[in-house]
């Protein structure tokens, strides 16, 4: 029986190539003589030194080697069924993607300390058909809207912790109250047309909101002016908050922030104002964007 080709023979032949052990070793003009014969076992020896390298993903039944930049897998989508299942921890910042680099994945390391996260949700999914229901639900004003894409938003942990820590204040202190609402300003950028970047323009409020968590609105400035002062006004029902939606003209959709508001169980004019369907908070820790909504209006 003829052995394999990967299998060298006690006569081994030193000047043969090292990979198929047939022809002879490449010389090149300079003398050198390389382990190969040519470029097709050259690639295929470096294809084999990697595989050797590299570990196995860690996903039952696939035979891929782990990809450097996530830890444990092969491929983003293993690495996030690997954390739906359990198999290893969930990214503190993203919650999709392995910590590799501490409690953050090797993506998320990378951002800014407050940069947020974006996620596009797909139209078949869970959190998509709720929040829809939502939406519709909240469409009040006889006609209706259409959802074409939904992102949603993800933000560090100092962001989080300074959110959380103002609604359990609230809720020790004066009892608290959980509300789903709407903000909708002046949106120039061409925002989910070529995907989830937000933009540096200082004159467009849903990015700027969405990137200081409503820590700053459209051209810097810290607050909205209206008729109940200076604060943050959303809206608890999406036809409402679409008066004020404004889009570039190289876009075809509208677009709207849904937001978490915490107000306390008896508002104060001074912290917060709950009227109808809008809602006021004066603190920015009070409100926070949790979708970015690019929708189209049905005539």
């Amino acid at each position: 029986m003829a052995s394999p080709r990967n299998a060298l023979p006690s006569s081994y032949n030193s000047n043969l190539c090292e990979v198929c052990g047939i022809k002879a070793k490449y010389v090149d003009t300079s003398g050198v003589i390389h382990s190969y014969c040519g470029r097709t076992c050259a690639a295929r020896g470096a294809a084999a030194g990697a595989a050797m390298k590299s570990p196995p993903c860690k996903i039952r039944g696939c035979s891929n080697v782990e990809d450097p930049t996530l830890p444990g897998f092969c491929s983003e989508d293993h690495a996030k069924r690997g954390v739906n299942i359990g198999l290893v921890q969930a990214c503190a910042r993203c919650k999709s993607l392995p910590q590799s680099s501490g409690q953050m994945c090797a993506r998320c390391v990378q951002l800014p300390v407050d940069e947020p996260k974006i996620y596009d949700i797909n139209s078949s999914g869970t959190v998509w058909r709720v929040f829809q229901r939502e939406w519709n639900d909240r469409w009040k004003d006889g006609g209706s809207a259409t959802i074409e894409k939904l992102f949603e938003i993800s933000y560090s942990p100092v962001i989080v912790a300074e959110k959380e820590s103002y609604a359990q204040n609230l809720k020790s202190s004066r009892g608290m109250r959980l509300f789903r609402t709407f903000h909708a300003s002046q949106c120039i950028c061409d925002m989910g047309t070529n995907g989830t970047v937000l933009c540096t323009w200082a004159s467009c409020g849903v990015c700027n909101i969405v990137k200081s968590a409503f820590k700053g609105v459209a051209f810097g400035a810290p607050h909205n002016k209206g008729r109940h002062g200076n604060g943050l006004y959303s809206c608890t029902s999406s036809s409402r908050a679409d008066r004020y939606a404004t889009s570039c003209l190289s876009s075809p959709y509208r677009v709207m922030i849904a937001c978490d508001v915490v107000l306390p169980q008896v508002p104060s004019k001074n912290s917060s104002v709950l009227m109808d369907d809008l809602v006021v908070v004066r603190d920015s820790a009070a409100i926070s964007p949790r979708y970015i909504v690019m929708y189209t209006r049905d005539k």
